[in-house]
């Protein structure tokens, strides 16, 4: 029997290192602070491309965490990325064409609620080991949000525990 043509194996890429599942854990009752989006932007040719690359999180205790699609969108993956440094190397690789904006986000839709509010547990998916295709973070006194991977890069929604 064939299998699925969209059914992948899974492998150590498709899981959080049990160092980044530390890191996750680590947000637990802590209160947001606010939230950056960070996208690489490419302008070839008068079009605008925009991809969510890193969403950094910054809490009122002053530690932050930062998450990235991984290097080829093949799974979430804590990160502690240098921005500015990462914005020169694209600016110049790309002469300008490609660069890196970063973005408050904290008062936009998905974030507004949770600004000031602690993240309580259960965000993330199990399956033996820790599954690096969606974060769910839930607040509380706010709705929880989910970050998964998009065709490109991250996306950002509301959490429906239904579906």
């Amino acid at each position: 029997m064939q299998e699925p043509e969209d059914f992948q194996e899974l492998t150590d890429d498709n899981f959080f290192t049990v160092a980044e599942v530390y890191q996750l854990t680590e947000m637990v009752n802590e209160t947001l602070a606010n939230v950056t989006y960070h996208y690489w932007v490419n302008r070839a040719n008068g079009q605008l491309f925009e991809v969510l690359d890193w969403i950094t999180f910054n809490f009122d205790s002053g530690k932050n965490l930062s998450i990235t699609a991984g290097p080829e969108s093949d799974g979430i993956k804590v990160s502690e990325p240098d921005i500015d440094t990462e914005r020169k190397r694209i600016e110049e690789e790309f002469k300008g064409v490609v660069t890196i904006e970063s973005r408050d986000v904290s008062k936009t839709k998905y974030w507004v609620d949770t600004i000031g509010k602690s993240i309580t547990p259960s965000f993330i998916k199990h399956e033996g080991r820790v599954l690096n295709d969606s974060i769910v973070l839930k607040f509380e006194g706010a709705e929880p949000v989910e970050i998964f991977l998009g065709l490109e890069g991250l996306e950002v929604d509301d959490y429906d525990e239904e579906v």
